[in-house]
């Protein structure tokens, strides 16, 4: 794409995408708007354990091992509400290796940091929420956007209630015409917080009239017409950051089923993922991120990024 043609993109955007970094951030954690509008989107998707919820205070997102060698952990949003719900969200950008072990990892993490030497074992309520853009496998015949992750026994019994996984797949809410959100008809908030956050960097320009507080908010305060200059700058290499994501995990992937079609099962699985990894370094992606998405090592990649 060239300047011009990225220019003139840019000049039309009404509202800024959430699926960016910089476009999350914004819409829930800055301001005192953002602590509502993130409040209202964990009360819609956990609404049991959170029904009378009303104060929620924002953490420092890194979680840290107990020892230097034990992974670093760095999340989009981690959170307490009223003083006894740990609660964390990661907006995932792009399908990694091993998701479902990274999100009960990142669980267990938060879990292990909630007790105090001395303390009985009475953890919090801790809930994750996981906002993807493509299905987990898991999850990929079932019908629905949003499913719950429990700790149950094998006759379905619940085992514990303290802990809840739930993963949004807005994969689910690509429209035809994404700009008409005033003629969409929801039939609940979740499907609601769901279309909002799969299209409104895509809209035109919305009647807000028959909005509620909370996503009227969702619109005013994601006109990009509004950012500073700075911000403007920020968001358009947060987006470029984004498309680079998206472009070089599908070229890769799709190099990489190509240059593995020959090759042994386990084999032709291994160069799969060295391929994309491959790929992925020549785009320019971090290492960490690149072993994210291919489940390579972190050695492994460096390695690769040395030949």
């Amino acid at each position: 794409m060239n300047n011009e043609t990225q220019k003139k993109k840019s000049e039309n955007v009404i509202y800024i995408n959430p699926k960016t970094d910089f476009g999350f951030k914004r819409l829930f954690m800055e301001g005192v708007r953002a602590k509502v509008r993130l409040l209202d989107l964990l009360k819609t998707f956990f609404p049991d354990p959170l029904r009378n919820a009303n104060r929620i205070v924002l953490n420092s997102t890194e979680l840290l091992g107990d020892t230097g060698q034990e992974k670093r952990i760095v999340l989009d949003i981690l959170a307490t509400i009223d003083d006894k719900t740990e609660v964390l969200i990661e907006m995932q950008r792009a399908q990694m290796a091993h998701f479902a072990e990274r999100s009960i990892f990142y669980v267990c993490r938060l879990v292990s940091k909630s007790l105090n030497r001395g303390e009985d074992y009475d953890i919090p309520h801790v809930l994750a929420l996981f906002i993807t853009e493509k299905p987990l496998p898991v999850f990929e015949e079932l019908d629905g956007f949003f499913h719950t992750v429990q700790l149950c026994s094998l006759d379905g019994n619940f085992f514990s209630e303290k802990i809840m996984l739930g993963f949004l797949d807005l994969s689910k809410f690509a429209a035809p015409n994404p700009g008409q959100l005033k003629d969409m008809q929801f039939t609940d908030r979740q499907e609601k917080w769901g279309y909002t956050l799969a299209n409104i960097g895509q809209m035109e320009f919305q009647d807000l009239s028959r909005e509620d507080d909370v996503f009227r908010s969702v619109f005013e305060d994601s006109m990009h017409k509004k950012l500073t200059k700075m911000e403007k700058e920020e968001y358009k290499k947060s987006v470029l950051e984004y498309e680079d994501v998206q472009k070089a995990v599908q070229y890769a992937r799709e190099q990489g089923r190509e240059e593995g079609r020959e090759e042994g099962r386990e084999e032709g699985r291994e160069e799969e993922r060295r391929q994309l990894a491959r790929n992925m370094i020549a785009n320019g992606l971090a290492p960490q991120l690149v072993a994210e998405i291919s489940g390579l090592t972190e050695d492994k990649v460096l390695s690769l990024v040395q030949q």
